[in-house]
């Protein structure tokens, strides 16, 4: 009975990584970053003076 229960918790602790893991793999890697906020990276800002076609 305890095996059971400790598979349970395995299980949905692992269905909950990849549950966060596609919903921050889906915002992009600065958006989905802990440090999104306060990042001074350039990463983040498109490069100078470049656009984006109109689809």
């Amino acid at each position: 009975m305890i095996g059971i229960g400790i598979t349970l918790v395995i299980f949905a602790y692992a269905g909950w990584t990849l549950y966060r893991f596609f919903k921050k793999s889906k915002k992009g890697a600065c958006a989905g970053c802990s440090h999104s906020k306060a990042c001074t990276a350039a990463c983040c800002a498109p490069p100078e003076g470049s656009k984006k076609a109109p689809l």
